[in-house]
C-alpha cells in the first residue's frame, strides 16, 4: 500500500506522539521522519494540535472498531467466556503495537487540559456502546448467581483496572506474554464469582485447588511456615503445600521436604499444573519477575 505524503506524516506523528507525548514530540523531528521539510507539514495540517487530533481520531476509530468486533465475536458466549474473551483479545490487540499504547497513556494523561477535555468527551461517546453491553453482561450474572451481587459499574472498573494494569505489565516485563492472561484472569474471575449464603473462603480455596485442605502449621527447614496439608492425589499419602501462589512450585523444588513419593510426584506435578495453568517454565519466569522486584 502506497501511503500519500499527509499519510506519512501521521504515521510519524504517531510515533512521535506516543514516544515524547504533546509537548515533547515537534513538527521538526516529524518532518525529519517523513523526509520533508517542516514547513510542508502546514501543507496539510494547520498546526501541532491539528495534526495531533487527526493521529487521535485515527486510533479513537479503531478503538471504537475493536469494542465492536468484541461485542459482536462473544455475543453467543456463555458469561464468563464473553468476559474472558474480551478481556484477552483487548490485552493482545494493544500489546502487539506499543507506539498505539503510549499513544493513549499520553493523551489521557499528558496532553494539555484544552485538548484532554476534548478527548475524554469523544471517549465516553465511542466507549458507551460497550459500557452499557459489559454493565448488561455483569447484571445478568449477578441475577444467575454466577456473579457475586455488587455494583455492577464499580465492578466494570475492576474489570478495567485488571486488564489495563496486567497490559501494562507485559510491557514492563517481557517475560509475561500472551500466555499469562488467562492465569490471571483465574484470579480476577475467582473474585467476582457467586458465592451461596455461609461462604467459607477455605472451602473456596479447596475447590479451586480439588485438594483436601487443612491449616496445620508444619516446620520446613529451620523456618516454620502455615502449610495446607493434603493427601497425595496419587498415592493419597499426606503432604503439605505452604499457601502462596507458587503452590505448586514447592512441589517441583522441595520434594525432599513435601511428603511427596518418587513415582507418584510427577503425577501430582501434572494436577497442579492443571488447576493453576503454571508450566514449570512459568514458575521459573514468575519466581525471577519477583526477585528482580526486591
Amino acid at each position: 500500500m502506497i501511503l500519500t505524503t499527509k499519510e506519512k506524516i501521521k504515521k510519524a506523528a504517531l510515533t512521535a506522539f506516543a514516544q515524547k507525548g504533546y509537548e515533547g514530540a515537534t513538527m521538526h523531528e516529524i518532518a525529519h521522519a517523513v523526509g520533508i521539510n517542516k514547513a510542508s507539514i502546514y501543507n496539510h495540517y494547520k498546526g501541532k494540535e491539528d495534526l495531533y487530533l487527526a493521529v487521535y481520531q485515527d486510533v479513537a476509530r479503531e478503538y471504537e472498531r475493536l469494542l465492536k468486533r468484541l461485542i459482536k465475536n462473544s455475543e453467543n458466549m456463555e458469561i464468563h467466556d464473553k468476559l474472558l474473551y474480551m478481556f484477552k483479545e483487548y490485552i493482545l490487540f494493544y500489546y502487539k503495537d506499543l507506539h498505539i499504547s503510549l499513544f493513549w497513556t499520553n493523551s489521557l494523561l499528558l496532553t494539555p487540559p484544552e485538548i484532554r477535555q476534548k478527548l475524554y468527551i469523544d471517549i465516553l461517546k465511542r466507549e458507551e456502546p460497550f459500557e452499557k453491553k459489559m454493565l448488561e453482561i455483569l447484571k445478568e450474572g449477578m441475577q444467575l448467581g454466577i456473579i457475586r451481587r455488587d455494583i455492577p459499574s464499580k465492578m466494570l472498573v475492576s474489570y478495567r483496572a485488571m486488564r489495563d494494569g496486567l497490559l501494562l505489565w507485559m510491557r514492563i516485563v517481557p517475560e509475561l506474554s500472551g500466555e499469562w492472561i488467562e492465569v490471571f484472569w483465574k484470579d480476577f474471575w475467582l473474585g467476582i464469582q457467586g458465592r451461596n449464603d455461609g461462604y467459607d473462603e477455605r472451602e473456596d480455596i479447596q475447590d479451586s485447588l480439588n485438594f483436601k485442605v487443612g491449616l496445620n502449621p508444619q516446620p520446613v527447614g529451620k523456618e516454620a511456615v502455615s502449610l495446607y496439608t493434603t493427601d497425595c492425589l496419587i498415592c493419597k499419602k499426606e503432604f503439605g503445600i505452604p499457601f502462596s501462589d507458587y503452590r505448586y512450585k514447592d512441589l517441583k523444588y522441595h520434594r525432599d521436604v513435601h511428603h511427596v513419593c518418587d513415582d507418584c510426584g510427577r503425577k501430582v506435578q501434572e494436577e497442579c499444573q492443571k488447576i493453576t495453568g503454571l508450566t514449570p517454565e512459568m514458575v521459573d519466569i514468575w519466581e525471577k519477575v519477583m526477585r528482580s522486584m526486591k
